[in-house]
């Protein structure tokens, strides 16, 4: 996979010449989506963004685990005060999907494959203090509805110590269609 990617790297750099831009949003936005490929190449036509317009942050399932809820300090919340106080943001809309992935997650297939790769869940769920399986299931961040998932990080962010009181909206995209409901608005 590597080869092809720097093949079309070489080919872009051939073939584009991309305007330079400035690196703070343009429209002041931080948009937090799924990391799922299924929204490559659709989910920034579907909200009509361009290079440049947002700042775009990609978790797994466009959410925040449950133990880094509670500590307020985690790596999509330093992200947001790195865009919200470095880079201008000054809204934030969260959009999960439907289908997601962390939506329907099997424990035991997820303590197969951590097996299979040569990684011992139960050690993983001792170091973290996890407790058990459900934790460790709650610390790669699943859960089973979507809205209400977005609503939590939603909320999640706007209580977040580290970041100020800024608009922050929710939303699901369908991840077939592209449509946008809106779940949340934050004014």
């Amino acid at each position: 996979m590597l080869e092809e990617i720097l093949a079309s790297n070489e080919r872009f750099v051939n073939e584009q010449h991309p305007p330079t831009i400035g690196h703070a949003p343009r429209k002041h936005t931080a948009v937090v989506t799924c990391m799922d490929c299924r929204l490559v190449e659709m989910f920034e036509p579907a909200l009509g963004l361009k290079r440049g317009d947002v700042v775009e942050l990609r978790t797994a399932g466009a959410t925040i685990s449950m133990p880094e809820r509670e500590q307020g300090g985690n790596d999509l919340i330093r992200s947001l005060a790195g865009a919200i106080y470095l880079l201008g943001v000054r809204e934030v809309v969260v959009v999960g999907h439907t289908q997601c992935g962390l939506s329907h997650v099997n424990p035991d297939v997820v303590i197969a494959s951590m097996q299979a790769l040569g990684v011992d869940p139960q050690q993983l769920i001792e170091r973290e203090g996890l407790g058990d399986v459900d934790g460790l299931v709650r610390w790669i961040g699943a859960f089973s509805d979507v809205h209400i998932n977005v609503k939590e990080t939603v909320q999640a962010i706007r209580t977040s110590p580290y970041l100020p009181k800024i608009p922050v909206h929710g939303a699901v995209i369908d991840i077939n269609t592209g449509k946008l409901e809106l779940v949340e608005h934050g004014n």
